[in-house]
Formats: structure tokens, C-alpha cells, sequence
């Protein structure tokens, strides 16, 4: 049996410590990392905090190659940050083919990060606000309209025109196909002739990509993030 190490993620004014060893990963909840430190029973030399206010630059490694901190990744131009627990869930999806060489969709609650990854790297990647967008316009589940989303990647400029029109007539499909819309064209670098893995929930973006011939691979996100955290520790050396 190995000595057990730990992840701290801070998230929502809560600190969780998952406690790892060999291949059991158990969560706890803390007040703060410093509570959590003193409380969970394992060295601080052998615990990695997934922490978002530091920054790296890419292209940077998906993890890192010793105990301490996993930053996030920040980029200027596009400005976006890709949060910590990211590059675990994105290690996860690629834990059985490290060297694949594509695009990682990462759907959140206001963010959907879409990432390059090459050579163990994430080379770059792109935010869009859609998920933000949806919901302050009130719209409801992930089916789309496919037709307001042809319409807005034919003309993303009109997409403040066409909310309006589909607010008003259209319902909550036709707003998000126009929405996906807008997105899949700002992206279009990012996914035409790219192999393209989501992880988590499929919907709406398998179907947008498949609306443009791209059929995306899933990814779990529970099984990416046990994944990606048994990468972190070999990573890390802590596994062993």
C-alpha cells in the first residue's frame, strides 16, 4: 500500500481534499486550505493545490512534474483563463492516448472552454460565453434549432438582431441554435478538420459539431476527473 496524497480544490467558498491512495479516492469538504491541511492527516509535501490565482502561459504541460501547485492557465490574446481542475479533467480524457493530438471541449455552467492539445501540451485555447448568454436570455434544456444555427454561422454579425427576433418569436431553440451558432463560427479554427473530444454532458455540442460533419468522441466527465487525478499523482511522482 502507497502513502496517500491529496488534491485541494477550492471551489464556491469551499475548500475539498481528495485524499488518494493507491487506486481509492475519497473527498472531504473543509472551511479553508489551511483547516484542510491541518485536519487531513497527510504530509503538505504530499499535497498538490489546484490553484486558479496563480497563472502559467501556454503552452504549458497539461500537469505538473512535482508536488506543490497546479496553476491555471492564462492566456492574453484571446483573453481567457483555463481553471486548475481543467487540466485534470482534459489529463483524464487523454489518460489513454496521452499523445492525441486535437481538441478538447470543456462545456461549464458560463464558459466553454475549447482547447488545443498536442504533445502532452495545451497549446492554446478559446473561451465563449454561451452557457452565460443562455441563460440571462431565459432559455430552457439544450435542444436547438439547427436552422438559427446555420443562420448565425452564415451570419454571426446579425446575431444581435436575430436574439431579438427569436426573444420574440422563436423560443428557447431557436435562441440557443443562434447562440451555438455564433460560437461553432468564432471557432471555426478550432474544430474544421480537428478531431474533437468532449467532456461531459454531449448536449448541444455533439449535435452542433455533427450539424457541420464533425462527429465529436465523449468523454465522461466523473471518469476524466478520477482519471486525471491518478495522472496528477504520477505526474507528481506521488503515486508511487
Amino acid at each position: 500500500m502507497t502513502m496517500p496524497w491529496g488534491a485541494l480544490l477550492a471551489k464556491g467558498g469551499r475548500v475539498t481534499l481528495y485524499a488518494i491512495q493507491d487506486d481509492a479516492i475519497n473527498a472531504h469538504d473543509f472551511a479553508s486550505v489551511k483547516e484542510a491541511v491541518e485536519r487531513c492527516g497527510i504530509p503538505a509535501a504530499r499535497l498538490v493545490t489546484l490553484d486558479d490565482a496563480s497563472h502559467v502561459l501556454p503552452p504549458a504541460p497539461t500537469l505538473i512534474e512535482a508536488p506543490g501547485v497546479l496553476s491555471a492557465v492564462q492566456q492574453a490574446l484571446p483573453a481567457a483563463v483555463l481553471p486548475a481542475a481543467a487540466r485534470v479533467l482534459i489529463a483524464g480524457a487523454l489518460e489513454a492516448q496521452p499523445d492525441w493530438d486535437g481538441i478538447i471541449v470543456l462545456p461549464q455552467r458560463d464558459v466553454t472552454h475549447w482547447v488545443h492539445v498536442s504533445a502532452r501540451e495545451i497549446v492554446s485555447f478559446q473561451g465563449a460565453a454561451t452557457g452565460r448568454l443562455a441563460a440571462a436570455l431565459g432559455t430552457t434544456g439544450h435542444t436547438f434549432d439547427e436552422s438559427a444555427l446555420g443562420d448565425t454561422m452564415s451570419r454571426p454579425e446579425r446575431l444581435a438582431t436575430q436574439l431579438n427576433a427569436a426573444s420574440l418569436t422563436g423560443g428557447s431553440a431557436m435562441l440557443l441554435g443562434h447562440l451555438l451558432g455564433a460560437e461553432l463560427a468564432s471557432m471555426k479554427a478550432y474544430w474544421l478538420g480537428q478531431e474533437v473530444r468532449i467532456i461531459g454532458d454531449l448536449s448541444p455540442y455533439a449535435g452542433a459539431l455533427a450539424s457541420q460533419g464533425v462527429a465529436a468522441e465523449a468523454a465522461p466527465r466523473a471518469q476524466a476527473w478520477q482519471a486525471g487525478l491518478m495522472a496528477l499523482g504520477q505526474a507528481a511522482g506521488l503515486n508511487g
